[in-house]
């Protein structure tokens, strides 16, 4: 570790010397104004879910659990996906339905995130063939009035059904009977559904209104001369995405601008705490406005970053928590750690024990989709220290490590275009690349892996926001 730090201290002095460069000041970061698969095998047989429902009462930790999206909905306009883990049975799209009725968690709904979903509806089973996923659910789910809360609804269980590549369409049943007209609201469901008949009232994007202005760097007040305390990067924004701006601190007031991704905002310095948010005041075309906080990066040039001591301390005691299972909130931002395992971030807020967590997860891989029946059989469970901790580790640890400041490095191997290095929700924070050129004679040095470590300063202090992995194993 100490060596790794020598070399770190070289390399800072090196890029430093060079000037500022790099993707961090020209690059965009990107999020949504919120925090951030696997197809089912179920058989068409017996649609009640009788094993899966089984398992949400057993104190048993599940053996292997999953990402899956979820569908929620952004300031009653738009849906927006949420990631949740869900045991990796069979029925997992029923698990994905299920921890849809379950609802936002009490920081999304500080977010401005809602369900039109009946928390209090029972899912009797779900039954895919043929790309047709028929969902049978309760009475409860009618329950209610309202065009839009029966659309919407409706909605969001076609998108989190079809985001598995086995579904293509969705038919409803209400207590094992097929349904023609759905609710007092009239709504026809004579035929199977798909995301399209929802596009125009549940978009999947937001769509800017003639009154709400969307504003580009060029149409933001300049940030040439003001210190970098007084600016803020919009990051964690998906590109078709924005970063709602308020006229107060909180989701209960109205949005009046929207910022789009990367841009660079000024601030006021004034901050308050929502709930379990906090907001930022920020200047705008029309006035100064609020935003959530969580989706501004501190404006940090390359070489600054890289002249940066410290950011070598903080990945030395990274590795030395991965290496002894200890607890990451030291060094990692309070937004939690984003994890892009050859897929789209996925975030972890729970730090203290995740090292230490028994649960297995099928991680995605670079070579397959591990959301294909036929080859999911072939990735194995691993648990967040032996797939994240222990790979980061040894790449770490390695005597050819190579250490690169905002620079990625995957092309010149075979591996990711620099433009696709990082994912974009986490591309306008600065990065530490970490690089393994792999040791075993019998593959010639293909089987390497990078990580690239996304940094943010918090109060001036570097943390840890982001983990990216690209690797190649023959």
């Amino acid at each position: 570790m100490k060596r790794l730090l020598t070399i770190l201290t070289l390399l800072a002095t090196l890029t430093a010397a060079c000037g500022p460069g790099g993707t961090t000041d020209a690059g965009p970061v990107t999020t949504r104004e919120l925090d951030a698969q696997d197809p089912t095998a179920n058989p068409p047989v017996a649609p009640v879910d009788s094993d899966a429902a089984a398992s949400t009462t057993s104190s048993t930790v599940p053996a292997e659990e999953r990402f899956v999206d979820i569908y929620l909905i952004q300031d009653a306009s738009y849906a927006v996906a949420a990631t949740r883990v869900v045991p990796a049975t069979p029925e997992v799209a029923g698990n994905a339905l299920r921890a849809l009725i379950a609802g936002p968690t009490e920081a999304e709904r500080d977010e401005g995130l809602s369900s039109a979903v009946p928390e209090d509806t029972l899912l009797l089973g779900v039954v895919i063939a043929d790309g047709m996923a028929t969902v049978d659910l309760g009475r409860e789910f009618e329950a209610g009035g309202g065009s839009f809360a029966m659309l919407g609804r409706l909605a969001q269980v076609v998108y989190t059904l079809t985001q598995f590549p086995t579904v293509n369409a969705v038919q409803f049943r209400l207590d094992g009977e097929p349904i023609t007209v759905f609710s007092g609201e009239g709504i026809l469901l004579e035929k199977p559904v798909t995301r399209g008949d929802y596009a125009s009232v549940l978009p999947l994007v937001p769509v800017p209104s003639g009154e709400t202005p969307r504003w580009m760097q060029s149409d933001l007040p300049s940030v040439t001369g003001v210190p970098a305390s007084r600016q803020g990067r919009v990051v964690l924004v998906a590109e078709d995405d924005n970063l709602n701006v308020r006229t107060g601190p909180g989701v209960d007031h109205p949005v009046f601008g929207m910022l789009a991704p990367g841009t660079v905002i000024r601030t006021t310095g004034n901050a308050t705490p929502v709930a379990s948010a906090r907001w930022a005041e920020v200047d705008t075309p029309a006035g100064l406005g609020w935003v959530n906080e969580r989706y501004l990066a501190a404006v940090v040039g390359t070489s600054v970053f890289a002249a940066d001591h410290r950011i070598g301390d903080v990945l030395n005691e990274l590795a030395a928590i991965f290496a002894g299972g200890g607890d990451l909130s030291p060094v990692v931002s309070w937004r939690g750690l984003y994890v892009s395992h050859h897929d789209a971030p996925v975030r972890f807020g729970d730090l203290t024990e995740l090292l230490s967590d028994p649960t297995t997860y099928k991680w995605p891989s670079n070579a397959f989709d591990v959301n294909d029946p036929e080859l999911a059989a072939e990735v194995t469970g691993k648990t967040f220290a032996d797939a994240i901790g222990a790979s980061f580790v040894s790449a770490y640890d390695d005597l050819d490590v190579v250490v690169t400041f905002n620079k990625p490095m995957g092309a010149n191997i075979g591996g990711r275009s620099d433009a696709m290095a990082i994912p974009v929700e986490l591309v306008g924070f600065n990065y530490v690349g970490v690089y393994d050129s792999g040791d075993n004679p019998e593959y010639g040095g293909l089987d390497w892996t990078i990580w690239y470590v996304s940094f943010d300063f918090e109060d001036g202090k570097p943390v840890v926001v982001g983990l990216t992995l690209d690797q190649w194993s023959p």
